[in-house]
């Protein structure tokens, strides 16, 4: 029987919080002691007996879980200031908020999260004592590769919907600089399909709408792209849309950030009904 010890600075009802909701707590008695001002937890593990290696995993798991809750927000800070000198305080607190959330979510970087815990657990077969300050300094490559991973997605996801942005609002002046060809639209959405109706209940033709139903039969763009191309391009006064239900919903945000007040929704009247064979015939 060996005794794992964990050291931290941290304040030890802190640990003993996370210690307590852990699956081993109670399969393992943990003693505590102090010295150099270091808060030590010692565990009694057999290395060398399979079930008790198991609890070696357990322990690995519980330190990921001690720096991730615990160490993580200041040194994610501390990185996203160093790299993003250019950024404002608001910004630091932004990306830091954004890549703490990342890394708590067990659904993200899972393989790079597991390879954490296979580091921790091998410097626990290698090693009887861990100090968390320490290892975090000087033995932690897995953790620095997986927050400089999480830093790149999330200034990716800003950087792509900073360009959504400027794409709506580049949408939006177009739209607004064109005169209105025709005054209400009518969009009926039945089964990912699209009906263009005028004020009187009419299907909408025009050289544009055949020019872009053309890119779409060569699969250039997609049945959202058409309609949002074509509602922009006819530039109506007023933009109905009828739905059956909540289905299109990226879609119908891209339209309401676009119309905005020009935009209305309708659920309940008898265009929403419509059939997509009947208007055809």
């Amino acid at each position: 029987m060996e005794s794992i010890r964990i050291g931290t600075n941290l304040p030890k009802d802190k640990i003993d919080e996370m210690i307590h909701s852990n699956p081993f707590n109670n399969k393992l008695k943990v003693k505590k002691e102090t010295y150099n001002n270091c808060e030590f937890f010692i565990f009694n593990i057999n290395k060398h007996r399979l079930d008790e290696v198991n609890h070696l995993s357990y322990l690995a798991k519980l330190v990921q879980n001690i720096i991730v809750k615990f160490y993580m927000p200041d040194i994610i800070e501390d990185r996203v200031i160093s790299m993003l000198i250019e950024y404002t305080s608001d910004d630091v607190d932004y990306l830091s908020h954004e890549i703490n959330q990342i890394l708590h979510d067990d659904f993200n970087f899972i393989e790079e999260k597991k390879e954490i815990n296979e580091e921790i657990l091998e410097y626990f077969l290698e090693n009887n004592t861990l100090i968390l300050d320490g290892y975090l300094r000087f033995r932690s490559r897995s953790f620095d590769k997986l927050l400089d991973k999480i830093i790149d997605k999330v200034l990716s996801d800003i950087q792509r919907e900073n360009e959504y942005e400027d794409f709506i609002e580049m949408l939006q002046y177009y739209l607004e600089t064109q005169v209105a060809k025709v005054d209400t639209i009518n969009v009926i959405i039945n089964k990912d399909e699209f009906i263009l109706l005028d004020e009187r209940k009419r299907p909408l033709e025009s050289e544009s709408i055949k020019s872009l139903a053309k890119e779409y039969d060569t699969g250039e763009v997609s049945k959202a792209d058409i309609l949002v191309s074509t509602l922009i391009v006819l530039a109506p006064d007023r933009v109905i849309v009828h739905l059956k239900n909540d289905r299109e919903k990226e879609l119908m945000q891209i339209l309401k950030k676009i119309f905005a007040d020009r935009l209305t929704f309708c659920y309940s009247c008898e265009m929403c009904d419509i059939n997509i064979i009947k208007a055809d015939e």
